[in-house]
């Protein structure tokens, strides 16, 4: 067993130290932008609520996360809000607070915040008799610092909270390595339900826990005992898991039926997922992709600690037994089997190997503390040893911390230095959360005519809440992107080319009426868009283009004689050949063609892009007044014949007085 130089009783203190370290380091700025995901997780939390509040056990599931550790830290928030309130009822009050999300995210992200905050004092308790009071003071430091870690926990997302949870299941179980009590395979089986409750990939905490328990059986030979510690950590963990989770009470079977049947379904864990790494875009990026994007979340201070961890190794090889050294390997296991088993998924996010970030940080804390010894030997009997460590301890621990409060808001931003940063890793990795989206909807808010906008925007869940105006389609097609007055676009979105490389370009030629930048690298944009009046269906000429909608000068010509500038936009399918070229008539309702063509000289064609094509369209004076179809034709100039026209699913009928 690894002796601790603090007092049983007085490890309380650094414990509660690191607790308040953790909790102020997250509370700065809550409430001031909400990100991808938080839109579900907080209407889910008001399901959830009023669910409960109505009696209807069922309801209390909301998604097959299945996220219910945080859900309960929420519904406790609005239940206190709801007592300091005079709402009638709590379905009402719920309701209320979910039509003002910008006004209750704040609020609703204390509870991950306060969970993985007492989760960092956790880790520092049960480490420390494993790892002694240095290495788990630093490993534990750094998780209260860690901007990776430190910005999942702000947000209503359950990553932070279940690797943290996890963490403390292993913890807990690895400590039957040095006291046998039953009452540790408790505690270690109630930190697997929690985190089975929170997000997955928790599931993977219960067989891991073969690895502790059969380097425990290396050492005592006792595998009688290790295996029913196996089972009664498996049935706490479950038991854990139905008592929390209210839809289990009442229909078990079905809720297990619905998180199976959503996890593959819509969570489309089978399936690939655009992801953009190292410049290209794939929905398989390999096996490398998760060992590079965690790189790039991690410290220098944490990359020093993992340098000097192998080191450490070599000087333990003589007591491979030791408590210190077998949870050692069981953290780099771990860290091995939750990349294999993210890596089983192609659709892939840094974020869904969280759970590796403690037990990386507990194996940094290691590395540091024997450096920190070694540098104290260095320097001789001039400084001792009980003085310099916490000045060094507390060295290390606050260069994490200055990097998260130096990228306060928005500290999802922050990405290691010695790889290029931020500017660098939107080259390389995925990047964005939401974060400055809410700048772009605060721009859009002050236009003179921002009610009566229409706005697009790829993530238009997470900035509706924040918008005056109103959002529409933003569609594969980009004919809700053309038909809009502005459309966002955002760094996410652009690495990835989505909807559609050929939507991408056209807006970024255009100078954008705002953008946000993170230190002079622009992650969102705002674009004018052409207000483009959209057709109806997808009508094509194969080969040639698909037409996406039109514009004119005015509304509509409206009387013999009148000439008008029109536009067609369309998505170009092919090669347009030289002796072809589109023109635009009036079609009669004895369908007598009127009208005469006039293309812009600055037209040119290109492939595989969206395409404006100009020109201005000439009545002639004797046209009868009536309604007439919009008629836009593929002509062979050579022959100056028609070769096609776009089929309209519905016409565009032009009223002429």
């Amino acid at each position: 067993m690894t002796r601790s130089s603090l007092p049983r009783n007085a490890s309380i203190w650094p414990g509660l130290g690191l607790f308040a370290l953790a909790l102020l380091i997250r509370l700065p700025y809550l409430g001031t932008f909400m990100t991808i995901d938080e839109v579900k997780w907080v209407e889910g939390a008001g399901q959830f609520t009023t669910a409960l509040a109505g009696g209807d056990l069922s309801a209390t599931y909301w998604h097959f996360f299945p996220g219910i550790t945080i859900t309960w830290g929420e519904t406790v928030i609005l239940w206190l809000q709801y007592l300091a309130s005079d709402a009638a009822t709590v379905a009402a009050f719920v309701e209320n607070q979910m039509a003002n999300l910008p006004g209750l995210i704040g609020a609703m992200r204390l509870s991950p915040v306060i969970i993985t905050a007492l989760g960092v004092a956790g880790v520092f308790w049960l480490a420390r008799p494993l790892l002694g009071d240095v290495a788990a003071l630093i490993g534990a430091g750094l998780l209260a610092t860690d901007p990776f870690f430190v910005a999942h926990s702000r947000i209503v997302n359950g990553d932070a909270a279940a690797a943290v949870l996890m963490m403390l299941a292993l913890l807990a179980f690895a400590q039957l390595w040095a006291v046998w009590r039953w009452s540790k395979v408790g505690r270690a089986g109630l930190f697997a339900g929690l985190a089975l409750l929170t997000k997955l990939p928790a599931p993977i905490i219960l067989p891991f826990m073969a690895v502790p328990a059969g380097l425990g059986y290396v050492k005592d030979k006792n595998w009688q005992m290790w295996l029913l510690a196996l089972l009664l950590f498996g049935t706490i963990a479950a038991a854990t898991f139905a008592l929390l989770f209210p839809a289990m009470w009442v229909n078990p079977l079905e809720t297990l039926r619905l998180i199976y049947v959503e996890a593959f379904a819509v969570g489309e864990i089978g399936e690939g997922h655009d992801t953009f790494f190292m410049g290209q875009i794939s929905n398989n990026p390999g096996w490398l992709f998760y060992p590079y994007a965690i790189t790039f979340r991690l410290t220098p201070v944490t990359l020093a600690g993992l340098l000097f961890l192998p080191a450490w190794l070599w000087a333990q090889r003589r007591a491979l037994t030791a408590p210190r050294v077998r949870l050692v390997i069981t953290l780099a296991a771990y860290v091995i089997l939750v990349i294999v088993f993210a890596n089983v998924s192609p659709k892939k996010l840094d974020r869904y190997v969280m759970a590796v970030i403690p037990a990386l940080l507990l194996l940094a804390g290691v590395g540091l503390r024997w450096l920190i010894a070694g540098l104290a030997g260095f320097l001789g009997q001039k400084l001792a040893w009980a003085k310099l460590t916490p000045l060094l301890a507390a060295a290390v621990i606050a260069l994490p911390a200055w990097f998260t409060v130096a990228n306060y808001p928005y500290v999802l931003t922050y990405y290691n230095p010695l790889l290029g940063g931020f500017a660098r890793a939107v080259e390389q990795v995925p990047v964005g959360w939401g974060e400055g989206m809410e700048q772009a909807a605060a721009w859009l808010n002050a236009r003179p005519d921002a009610a009566n906008l229409r706005v697009s925007a790829w993530y238009s869940d997470m900035i509706r809440p924040h918008l005056r105006a109103q959002t529409v389609s933003f569609s594969s097609s980009g004919k809700g992107q053309l038909a809009a007055d502005y459309v966002i676009f955002y760094i996410n979105q652009t690495q990835r080319q989505n909807p559609s490389p050929a939507l991408i370009n056209y807006f970024s030629h255009t100078e954008p009426a705002f953008h946000v930048d993170y230190r002079g690298t622009p992650y969102v944009w705002v674009y004018r868009a052409p207000a483009m009046q959209p057709v109806s269906g997808s009508p094509k000429i194969e080969g040639r283009a698909q037409l996406l909608g039109y514009r004119w000068a005015a509304d509509a010509p409206q009387h013999p004689g009148d000439s008008v500038d029109l536009t067609l936009f369309m998505s170009t399918l092919g090669q347009l050949p030289n002796n072809e070229t589109f023109d635009i008539l009036l079609a009669g309702p004895d369908g007598s063609l009127w009208g005469s063509w006039l293309p812009d000289k600055a037209n040119a064609w290109q492939t595989d892009a969206i395409l404006e094509w100009r020109g201005s369209l000439t009545l002639p004076p004797e046209i009868p007044a009536g309604e007439y179809n919009l008629v836009i034709r593929l002509i062979d100039t050579n022959i100056q014949s028609e070769v096609t026209r776009f089929g309209l699913d519905e016409p565009v009928i032009i009223p002429l007085r």
